[in-house]
């Protein structure tokens, strides 16, 4: 029986460099969670249940089934401490297309698709400040197809990140740092500016609907979609855990004081939203949070706060910079993808290739646009593979039950079992109820499967 301390599946690679400690290794899983969802999700939320009660405990749901993942991803990461994350676990416990697709729907479209998306969010809101960046101006034209204002725009953004990510780790963690914090700080002090100036505390009421049954499941599961997106974030501290400095102690730690940490904010910020504006006024707003500073301290509030929406989305794109280029790097060193992708950098010892082939696909993604179509396309994805990937720490239970853990889930097995359950509601809520939305991640996995069988499969 393979005991793992020697075995390949567990040895701990060093070729690129360990520079994220605590802070930086913390600050990307907040940054990753922090995102557009905290701006986009009360309202879809609001609509579906209309009531205060159940909007704030989507809230608290979401946190808490982030930390049941959490849990388990922490085990896994601190068995196999190796860059590549969800690649790196589903390889171990299922045949490799099934790594395979993972990484071919991560890398070709999901995240370099969502990072155009989230960047022309970014610059739409940087048009209420320059008008001229989000006014759709043709700057020049490649046949038919005419380049807007704001196109170029996310594309210095895109390139700005590729090469702050290309020249090392350590920068890229800095810069997740400084946007993490400021974003933060941002959204903790609309709760407290909430909490001075004062709101009504009739918006919470009633706390509890009165007609309330069994028959709220059906409704909550749509509901709890947007809550779990602006939560599924915290995975990635684990995507890049080859690059932590003693991923086996750091590693838990990191993932409990980011999820932690956000849900504390998703709850205060959420709080003040509904402090501030009903439950009927945060479903028809499209800027919530916007809308909730400007009726504390009016224009400067809105001011205040798409300056926030600007940090947090440039911050995303950031960690979705120095996340997804690690994934086809594992993925080629195991022989599954293109192996031009292996190449480290000899000065900055970071996979350069990939990151600049992240930011060509993100330019090309560009002209689709739509961030919200790309996410509800591709949301169910996410989560099968969340749950293929705590379904992998029960198989590799039973396949190294000799390895080294030096982190166990608590409550094993019911804690893996039960995020199993809530995931396998939530992708069969999406595919049954959204079927033609789903049907671009079905393409790209098919796409991903012809790949695999004509060049990868004997590999």
């Amino acid at each position: 029986m393979k005991t793992g301390h020697s075995s390949s599946p567990f040895q701990l690679e060093t070729e690129l460099r360990r520079d994220l400690g605590v802070v930086s290794a913390t600050t990307i899983i907040v940054g990753g969670i922090i995102g557009s969802g905290i701006f986009g999700a009360p309202a879809g939320i609001a609509q579906q249940l209309g009531n205060p009660g159940l909007f704030l405990l989507v809230w608290i749901l979401g946190g808490a089934l982030g930390f049941a993942g959490a849990l388990c991803f922490a085990e896994l990461g601190t068995m196999m401490p190796r860059s590549g994350g969800q690649f790196v676990y589903l390889k171990e416990a299922f045949p490799p297309i099934v790594a395979f697709l993972y990484g071919w729907v991560e890398f070709i479209l999901l995240q370099s698709a969502g990072m155009a998306a989230i960047g022309a969010i970014c610059t739409s809101y940087m048009g209420y400040f320059i008008p001229e960046i989000s006014s759709h101006i043709t700057v020049f034209s490649l046949g038919p197809i005419a380049i807007s204002s704001q196109q170029v725009a996310v594309w210095a953004l895109i390139l700005f990140l590729c090469f702050v990510n290309y020249v090392g780790v350590r920068f890229g963690g800095l810069l997740m740092n400084l946007t993490t914090f400021a974003k933060v700080t941002a959204l903790v002090g609309l709760a407290l500016l909430a909490a001075w100036i004062g709101g009504n505390v009739s918006h919470f009421e009633p706390l509890v609907p009165p007609d309330l049954d069994t028959s709220i499941l059906t409704v909550l599961g749509p509901a709890m979609i947007g809550g779990l997106f602006a939560y599924q974030g915290w995975v990635n501290t684990n995507m890049v855990v080859g690059e932590v400095k003693d991923p086996q102690r750091i590693l838990p730690r990191v993932i409990f004081f980011g999820l932690g940490l956000c849900t504390l904010v998703y709850l205060a910020v959420n709080w003040s939203y509904l402090y501030v504006l009903s439950i009927g006024e945060i479903a028809a707003s499209e800027r919530v949070a916007a809308d909730a500073a400007s009726r504390l301290i009016g224009p400067v509030g809105a001011s205040l706060i798409s300056a926030a929406v600007m940090i947090s989305t440039f911050g995303t794109m950031n960690g979705t910079m120095i996340i997804t280029p690690r994934i086809p790097y594992a993925m080629a060193r195991a022989g599954l993808f293109f192996k031009w992708f292996t190449h480290v950098h000899p000065r900055y010892r970071t996979p350069s290739r990939a990151i600049v082939a992240m930011s060509v696909m993100g330019f090309v993604w560009t002209f689709l646009g739509d961030f919200q179509s790309i996410i509800n396309a591709f949301v169910y994805i996410v989560y099968l593979y969340y749950g293929l990937n705590v379904l992998a720490l029960i198989v590799l239970r039973r396949k190294f039950p000799d390895a080294r853990r030096p982190y166990k889930v608590p409550g094993y097995p019911y804690v893996p079992i039960l995020f199993l359950v809530v995931v396998a509601w939530v992708v069969v809520t999406v595919v049954t109820q959204n079927f033609l939305q789903a049907l671009p991640g079905l393409g790209c996995l098919g796409l991903g499967a012809v790949v695999y069988l004509i060049w990868f499969r004997k590999a």
